[in-house]
């Protein structure tokens, strides 16, 4: 079977940091995010359906998708896929859970096409954090970012019928470009047959 690509890069020749700092100019503009982006110097390939995490294995680093998409997912005690996040380009993409709390992952994160990310140590980030506030203004307002996500998935699920979640769906047009329909359905806590006349009602 054919290994991960994993490997380190001198980030000032080979590695492109303009996505990353469009990225964390938006948690922390008007700062100078240098040594953030080139402390994301571990470049990581991986192939179509390749899995970044699966449960019970460490989560010590926080990764930056450069190319394609990933999903986070695990099985309920029925043994069905329950999709809960969804990550491309210029996003961030783990097992946060594991990640905040120092735990093992209870999540499956896998590559839905071909991908490639750029990752810091969950060590590393926290020596930024002690060395520039501005960078611990950043992991604040992340963290908040995807607590908010969360709270608003989670109220979307008991106030909103599974049509309106598809129509808020339709917003970003990223989720119809880059993400199965199956997973979508997953995603949606409905089944692909019901996704399927949904949308053929919309049509």
């Amino acid at each position: 079977m054919q290994k991960t690509q994993f490997y380190r890069v001198s980030f000032v020749l080979n590695l492109d940091m303009a996505e990353l700092k469009t990225f964390f100019e938006k948690y922390i503009p008007k700062t100078d995010t240098q040594d953030l982006e080139s402390s994301f110097g571990v470049t990581q390939k991986l192939r179509k359906k390749e899995f970044l995490l699966k449960p019970d294995q460490r989560c010590s680093f926080l990764a930056f998708v450069k190319k394609g998409t990933f999903r986070v997912f695990f099985y309920d005690s029925e043994g069905t896929e329950v999709t809960v996040w969804f990550s491309w380009e210029g996003m961030m993409i783990g097992d946060l859970l594991a990640f905040y709390k120092e735990s093992r992952s209870i999540f499956y994160v896998q590559a839905i096409e071909e991908s490639e990310i750029c990752s810091i140590s969950k060590n590393d980030l926290e020596q930024l954090y002690l060395k520039n506030s501005h960078y611990l203004q950043f992991g604040r307002k992340y963290a908040e970012y995807v607590s908010i996500n969360v709270m608003q998935r989670m109220l979307s699920f008991q106030t909103k019928s599974a049509e309106m979640r598809y129509l808020e769906l339709l917003a970003n047009p990223n989720y119809m470009k880059k993400i199965p329909l199956k997973y979508l359905a997953s995603f949606l806590g409905i089944t692909d047959t019901s996704l399927s006349r949904i949308r053929k009602n919309i049509a």
